[in-house]
């Protein structure tokens, strides 16, 4: 009879802790950065983020002109998302750039739109407007990815 009682204390022990140990993983929150551009200029031109940190840029564009952000090639895991129908170049020319960028977001004038991505390798990414001239013109930044 403890020989039983003691079986079946160690049955329901392990089944306590085989519970413990399937917990799902806790997720890891988004990192929020807003940016701002008007003509010429963004109004953030560096900022830091860490390497499996999810990633959320939203861009207002104040200008009187096209704008956009772009990053041509950063490691990354996941797919790209952007509020952007085509998910792609947002509609203006981008012919001065001979690939299309990794990540990318081009709100329409007065509007603001965002793009998710989970940056994977630690470095300094360049970001900038990819819009003809206004990267020459100075608006351009640097995203730091930083090892967790």
């Amino acid at each position: 009879m403890q020989r039983l009682a003691i079986v079946l204390l160690m049955i329901m022990l392990l089944g306590v802790l085989a519970a413990c140990g399937s917990a799902e993983p806790m997720p890891v929150p988004v990192v929020e950065i807003s940016l701002t551009a008007t003509d010429i200029a963004y109004d953030v031109n560096r900022f830091e983020v860490m390497a499996g940190q999810p990633v959320k840029v939203t861009l207002r564009n104040e200008g009187a002109l096209e704008h956009d952000f772009s990053i041509m090639e950063m490691p990354h895991t996941g797919e790209v998302m952007a509020e952007e129908a085509d998910h792609g170049i947002g509609g203006h020319d981008m012919s001065n750039i001979a690939m299309e960028p990794e990540v990318h977001v081009a709100p329409p004038m007065g509007k603001s739109l965002s793009v998710e991505f989970t940056p994977t390798t630690p470095g300094e990414y360049e970001y900038f407007c990819a819009v003809a001239g206004h990267k020459e013109a100075g608006m351009v930044g640097t995203l730091v990815v930083t090892a967790p």
